[in-house]
């Protein structure tokens, strides 16, 4: 059954991810962190909602509401992410940087992974 479900939904995975982790490295007596890829040109698929927020009733008059944007990551359950990873999409062409990679939710078919939006990132 499982497998009937993962197949199912691989045709979904439209997009494609690097993933890459921080790994400490010593040199001369001093561990830094390095970022290393992990995973490279994995099919994946994101999903991303716009939430609005306000103080009360009448902050909508008073242009007071907040926009939060929730981006999810869909990828297959033998990829598996740890949280802080930095994570670049790239779909229909278009390369997306996230950093700060949410706690994996496990499942048999898939795998799903909170994202959010690398700022700064040169």
């Amino acid at each position: 059954m499982v497998e009937k479900i993962k197949k199912a939904i691989k045709p979904l995975y439209t997009d494609v991810c690097n993933v890459y982790e921080k790994k400490p490295v010593t040199r001369e007596g001093r561990t830094q962190f390095e970022e290393a890829l992990k995973y490279k040109s994995i099919p994946c698929r994101i999903s991303a909602k716009a939430y609005l927020f306000g103080e009360n009733s009448a902050s909508e008059r008073n242009n007071l509401l907040k926009v939060s944007k929730k981006v999810k990551l869909f990828v297959p359950p033998e990829y598996v992410i740890e949280p802080g990873s930095r994570v670049e999409v790239v779909r229909n062409g278009r390369k997306t940087v996230f950093g700060k990679s949410g706690y994996v939710s496990f499942y048999t078919s898939h795998n799903e992974v909170m994202l959010e939006l690398l700022k700064n990132y040169a």
